[in-house]
């Protein structure tokens, strides 16, 4: 198969945002063979990741709010994807307003549908310019994928919310992880850093208001009644809100702040004694569409270094894990009995050698040269 130049439309700031997400991933894999360039979007100042991918400046400002930076930036990028997109075989796509750019080039696009996009743009507006911000994406959305030349994402769920949408084909290339780096990891290192006692209830990923960690921290004293060392480990940093200010308010109000540990961002490549020092790992998110129709590789995570899963609103997982280390709950009665069931679950890592980034990189190269050749001959 000979080689593609690809661009990528990401989510977000490539290098920047603290918590890869699927396209860092799969593409960091995908460039060693093929030469991949990604619009680079300056939004975070902190410690930057390194990349196998050639970042192409965007020339957007960095101290805009998340609410308003895609706006703002508009012409700017907009005339870097114009300028530069003849030259590339396919533009990947994952960003509402500059995929509505990458969709009016003379350039194959396929859309990275790994989110419920209108959902996650309004979770960053306040009441009411949340419903309609909610609305706009909306539009903006079924505008981009019924342009599309072809849509990935990472569920048969999704794949049946979208095929009423758009008559563009649609293949479904699940989230993974990096096995290499996410195993089963001495914790003592943890234990001792944070004087912790178990059993530890653990949660790894962004802060933000689709989780419900607020319903975890408010079960916390009906846990620890029944789990009198109960510890909850929540790792992981604020993205554009300052929502662990407000979870530490509410632990110290529910009168748990002792048992809450906030360890703040951790790298992906330093997780695994984090992970390994839990008990059960959680996955509390509330119900919204943008939750229910997907899988995140947080749920990976937690099995591959061999911690049975409590999740919330996730059936995905649960059926595709069924037997294997998912649960869900539907309330707190749920919640305290299925933890229950998880404190005395053993998992076998294995079950997630088939999410592997390397084998599912692969597939989604297959998904690529699928969506082109049928280009070509419609083009033809």
């Amino acid at each position: 198969m000979n080689e593609l130049k690809i661009l990528v439309v990401p989510t977000t700031d490539w290098i920047g945002h603290p918590v890869p997400n699927r396209l860092n991933f799969i593409f960091d894999r995908l460039a060693k063979k093929h030469r991949v360039d990604v619009c680079h979007f300056k939004m975070f100042e902190d410690k930057k990741r390194a990349t196998e991918c050639n970042l192409i400046e965007m020339g957007c400002d960095s101290d805009d709010g998340i609410d308003t930076y895609y706006l703002r930036n508009f012409r700017r990028y907009s005339e870097r994807i114009r300028d530069k997109s003849g030259g590339y075989d396919v533009i990947v796509s994952s960003n509402i307003i500059p995929s509505f750019t990458a969709s009016i080039q003379d350039v194959p696009v396929i859309v990275d549908y790994l989110d419920h996009f209108p959902q996650s743009a309004s979770s960053y507006y306040d009441r009411p310019m949340d419903k309609m911000a909610e609305l706009t994406a909306d539009i903006l959305t079924s505008v981009n994928i019924r342009r599309a030349d072809g849509i990935i994402t990472p569920t048969e769920s999704f794949k049946n919310h979208l095929e009423n949408k758009t008559d563009c084909d649609i293949e479904v290339v699940p989230n993974g992880l990096d096995m290499d780096k996410i195993t089963p990891t001495d914790p003592t290192k943890v234990f001792d850093e944070y004087d912790m006692t178990r059993p530890v209830l653990g949660y790894v990923g962004s802060l933000e208001d689709w989780i419900d960690l607020e319903d975890i921290i408010k079960m916390l004293p009906t846990v620890k009644k029944r789990y009198p060392g109960a510890t909850l480990l929540i790792i992981g940093p604020d993205l554009h809100t300052d929502h662990s200010d407000f979870l530490k308010d509410l632990s110290k109000h529910v009168g748990v702040e002792d048992d809450v540990i906030f360890t703040g961002r951790v790298d992906y490549e330093e997780l695994s004694p984090y992970i390994s020092a839990m008990d059960v790992g959680l996955n509390p998110r509330k119900d919204k569409k943008m939750n229910n129709l997907t899988m995140g590789s947080k749920v990976l995570t937690y099995l591959a270094c061999g911690v049975p899963v409590l999740s919330s609103n996730m059936p995905v997982a649960e059926k595709r894990f069924k037997g294997e280390g998912v649960h869900c709950y539907s309330n707190r009665e749920d919640f305290l009995g299925k933890l229950a069931i998880c404190l005395t679950e053993k998992v076998h890592p294995g079950v997630v050698k088939k999410y592997d980034w390397n084998i599912i990189s692969k597939k989604y190269e297959d998904a690529l040269y699928k969506f082109l050749k049928k280009y070509k001959k419609i083009r033809r």
